[in-house]
């Protein structure tokens, strides 16, 4: 067909993509009733990942470079032998503290450089991390002070207007010490308006310094179990030279934490009485009337959309919300939820509302393993609640008490990061999961929660940079195509490899949002790179590039105190765009094997370099991805991030068990791939080394005690034994592994049964996207079309019209029209006709 630059494949693997229909509950519990009980072969038949190869099939006798690799860095004989199996291999013999320190010695090794995913993740947490700390100091800190100051004077205006009214007096006293205490954590000390609630907020304070799971009576008659433990500073919160940063975290901590409960929760043990709630509902009813004395919501506002930008929105019911509640049930005063009826209509309009129910199960429940009902969160009212995160309500969706298969909950106590993975597009992730899917019987609860995720369109992912770095993370999934990929990441070693970055990754993201995320329960010498080669994954870098766009549009139009601090900003979240803009287009080309241009040959021997003359001063575009220069490129960065809590083992005693993921010492790796010109080429990259450690007794792990205690003790998932070569150069021993089949030799084929037109991959997309249908076997020959609409209907490309028999297709639209020109960034439709029938799907081109 001309010189359309279209590819074209016939695949015999299977070929899954994600669901695209328009979300609706009533699909959703449609799904949910016809995947009840769902079997481990079900999971992997409604998402199959097809098999990977066992070993490379292509493996070249003498790569360019690899004698000099193995010189220099002295590799074992099983190291040597990794790299002959899969076409790469990692080892911890070659541990580096740093991506600076382990890409400058290939530097001046003059070794060629492989340009790993690792690194530029890396570079986007050390510097959203340095971002986030400089807006919440010179930002956040001053406004939230300033917000905390103006409610609370309100608390003599409220006294003047309901102290007469002796009902009023213990909700008053509430609302005060709510504010005092956020005050006194945030400053150091604070006040009370009433002399006598002093005792109680030495009392309140004591609780949260001694960061431990307590019974306490908050705001009420009857007690309630609150983890204080939560309180324990950790993140980039402990930095020495900023104390309020603690301050802050402490303050925001009890903001985001402390529920005023406008309905209970369902639980076995102690519930709040009505009485309880209702004073709790005026005392949210105070606050929404503080704030509004205060003309205080602007303030409020500009305080949580910043907050919303970075995580997303609060998983509770928040200042703006209680007060439309207020105004829809007409209650223009506080004391006026004196009355009961008036009170149970206004829980009835709560009800009806999409932010009613918290939907991270974050404080600590307790349900009867025999009680069919589930536990439910309360309806809370949190000042600024912390954030909903997909990956937290994933967590917990596959824990007790969630699971029920065959009539009867399963206790499984502890999520796997594993589970993360599958419900955002992994596939693969299903396969290493095998045994605990058949242990815990957990696949409907899983596929569920896949379904869930699957549906959110681009918005959601576009909607905070939170979601844009979990976006970033998704982009590595498998492809279901492998066959045209270098040889290396045919391999199961290649995406077990991958499954590391994506969970170091999603690590460094949980750590840096550790305050606002909720967690689920449950020189000398010129030196040189001779050639590079970039981590071939172009939609990687493509949502690298939408998370710059986006950061950089939004930090524009931010007011900032300091213009300094808003063009470095800026102009980082520019050159961040840049780059993965340049790495996106090379890896397109290492794909379809085209040379480089020459001036991108430079770039990639510009990843860092000795600018100094005096001394040394490194630069490069590598470099400058790091926001705070010298201080986060050489800093030695392990972290670590308690991601899920389980209160009680399976026999109800109390364990404190907290899950955490955390990050250790660099890993240098060789990498085989082919040149354009036909010569294969040994490089070396750096990875990061994904760890897991669980504490007991509600213990939570800072950084600095991970780093010198808990590190040497964590472990690293079994899956990585594949790959990678111990500390001391030998191969380690077996450990859970995807489904493979021996090199050369074909996966069985998947038949295709039903019409199915694919949605494309990647969506959105910039220089080019995959297409691909199905058609049965039984169908024979059919006359075949599949074409490219604007919205309005104008035809834009025809990427394939002939007759074709049964089986499944893939093509590749570059973007452009039937004329070859470039078309403009926008929604798309593509239509397949086979025969008289005709279906079509969106897509979004961004450029």
């Amino acid at each position: 067909m001309k010189t359309l630059s279209v590819i074209v494949l016939l695949l015999i693997a299977a070929f899954s993509f994600g669901q695209t229909e328009p979300f609706t509950i009533e699909a959703y519990k449609q799904f949910l009733q016809s995947h009840q009980d769902m079997t481990t072969g079900e999971v992997f038949a409604l998402h199959p990942a097809g098999t990977f190869l066992s070993k490379t099939p292509v493996v070249s006798t003498n790569p360019l470079y690899l004698d000099s690799i193995t010189l220099k860095y002295n590799l074992t004989s099983d190291e040597q032998t990794l790299i002959r199996e899969h076409g790469f291999m990692v080892t911890e013999s070659r541990a580096c503290s740093t991506f600076a320190q382990a890409y400058l010695d290939i530097w001046h090794k003059d070794l060629p450089v492989f340009v790993t995913t690792d690194a530029l993740l890396h570079a986007l947490h050390a510097s959203y991390d340095a971002i986030l700390k400089q807006v919440e100091i010179s930002v956040l800190i001053p406004k939230l002070d300033s917000l905390l100051e103006e409610l609370h004077v309100q608390v003599q205006t409220l006294d003047s207007v309901y102290g007469g009214n002796a009902s009023m007096e213990q909700k008053l006293k509430d609302v005060d010490v709510y504010l005092t205490i956020a005050k006194s954590l945030l400053r150091g000390n604070a006040q009370p308006y009433y002399s006598d609630n002093s005792a109680e907020l030495s009392t309140v304070l004591d609780l949260i310094r001694d960061e431990n799971v307590v019974d306490y009576p908050l705001f009420a008659s009857e007690e309630r179990t609150i983890d204080f433990s939560q309180f324990k500073v950790r993140g980039h919160y402990t930095d020495a030279s900023y104390p309020e940063l603690a301050r802050y975290f402490k303050a925001m901590m009890w903001l985001g934490r402390t529920e005023i409960y406008l309905i209970p929760p369902e639980t076995l043990g102690p519930k709040p009485t009505p009485e309880d709630v209702q004073r709790q509902i005026i005392d949210a009813a105070l606050l929404v009337e503080a704030a509004a004395r205060a003309n205080a919501f602007p303030l409020y506002a500009q305080i949580d959309s910043i907050i919303q930008f970075f995580v997303g929105e609060s998983d509770n019911v928040t200042l703006p919300n209680m007060q439309q509640l207020l105004s829809a049930v007409a209650i223009p005063s506080a004391d006026e939820l004196l009355d009961t009826n008036l009170v149970k209509e206004f829980q009835d309009t709560l009800i009806t509302k999409s932010y009613a129910f918290q939907r991270i199960l974050s404080q600590i429940l307790f349900n009867d393993p025999m009680n069919p009902d589930s536990i439910r969160p309360a309806s809370a009212f949190m000042l600024f609640g912390q954030r909903f995160i997909i990956d937290s309500y994933i967590t917990g969706q596959v824990v007790y008490d969630k699971i029920v298969y065959q009539g009867t909950r399963i206790t499984r106590l502890l999520p796997s990061t594993l589970d993360v993975l599958f419900a955002l597009g992994n596939d693969a992730a299903a396969q290493l999961l095998q045994s605990e899917l058949v242990t815990y019987h957990y696949g409907s609860n899983l596929s569920a929660a896949r379904y869930l995720v699957d549906a959110y369109d681009s918005t959601f992912w576009q909607s905070s940079l939170f979601n844009l770095w979990l976006n970033c993370i998704r982009a590595m999934n498998p492809p279901p195509v492998r066959d045209s990929l270098p040889a290396f990441m045919q391999t199961a070693a290649w995406w077990q490899e991958k499954m590391n970055t994506q969970l170091s990754s999603w690590t460094e993201l949980r750590h840096d949002n550790l305050l606002y995320a909720k967690q689920s329960y449950t020189g000398g010498i010129e030196c040189s790179y001779p050639y590079g080669y970039v981590e071939p994954v172009p939609a990687f870098y493509e949502a690298v590039k939408m998370f710059a766009r986006i950061a950089e549009q939004y930090f524009q139009q931010m007011p900032f105190t300091s213009s300094y601090f808003k063009s470095r900003v800026v102009n980082y979240f520019r050159e961040l765009k840049t780059t993965a803009g340049m790495l996106g287009t090379i890896a397109e080309k290492e794909i379809h094997g085209v040379a480089l241009s020459e001036d991108e040959g430079k770039f990639l021997k510009k990843m860092l370099y000795l600018a100094g003359v005096c001394g040394p001063e490194y630069t490069g575009w590598y470099y400058k991805l790091y926001y705070t220069g010298d201080e986060s490129f050489f800093k030695k960065d392990y972290l670590v991030a308690d991601i899920h809590t389980t209160p009680t083992d399976e026999f109800g005693n109390m364990v404190g068990w907290v899950k955490h993921a955390g990050t250790g010492p660099i890993n240098l790796g060789v990498f085989v791939a082919r040149h354009p010109s036909g010569q294969d080429i040994a490089y070396v990259g750096a990875t990061m080394s994904y760890r897991e450690f669980m504490t007991e007794n509600f213990l939570r792990l800072s950084d600095e005690e991970w780093k010198n205690t808990y590190l040497f003790s964590s472990t690293r998932p079994s899956f990585v034994n594949l790959y990678l070569a111990d500390s001391n150069g030998n191969v380690k021993g077996s450990g859970t592994n995807l489904f493979m089949s021996p090199a050369g030799v074909k996966p069985p084929a998947s038949l295709p049964e039903t019409f199915t037109l694919e949605q494309n991959y990647p969506n959105p997309f910039n220089a080019g996207t995959l297409i691909g249908f199905k058609i049965p076997l039984a169908a024979k020959v059919n006359d075949v079309e599949l074409a490219i609409y604007s919205m309005n209907g104008q035809l834009i490309r025809t990427l394939f019209k002939n007759t074709v028999p049964g089986g499944t297709y893939v093509f590749r639209w570059d973007g452009k029209d039937n004329n070859t020109k470039e078309v403009a960034t926008g929604a798309y439709i593509y239509e397949l006709r086979v025969g008289e029938r005709v279906e079509a799907k969106k897509m979004m081109l961004m450029k």
